[in-house]
């Protein structure tokens, strides 16, 4: 159990790291192969995964399955907001998109920390 939440905190920290990145690169406007990719990689990977770990999976492969197909669900949803509400600004949305989920991974970090041994 130890391990699975060790790995959950790193997991997090690195979805953490991706959402950090990507919000950085569209903020600043920069436009770069790079910054396709790390927006590709966030909105198949990370929403998902902040969902789907609340559920306890056994598996890892199922749980990175689940987590790309509800980061898909979810960016297909979002578009559709976009285009249901005539506001196509997918680079806001991306932004948001990155915030909820970050919140939601900071969660992860902080439930997921071993806890503190007794004072000496």
């Amino acid at each position: 159990m130890t391990e699975q939440l060790r790995n959950r905190r790193i997991t997090a920290y690195c979805l953490l790291a991706v959402c950090f990145s990507t919000v950085v690169l569209i903020l600043t406007g920069v436009t770069t192969p790079l910054r396709t990719l790390l927006v590709l990689v966030f909105v198949c990977t990370a929403p998902g995964w902040s969902l789907i770990s609340y559920v306890n999976v056994r598996h890892v492969s199922v749980t990175w399955i689940s987590a790309v197909g509800l980061s898909l669900a979810v960016s297909i949803l979002v578009a559709q907001m976009l285009v249901l509400t005539h506001a196509w600004h997918p680079e806001g949305a991306v932004v948001l998109l990155a915030f909820a989920t970050a919140g939601l991974l900071v969660h992860h970090v902080l439930r997921s920390k071993p806890p503190r041994e007794a004072a000496r």
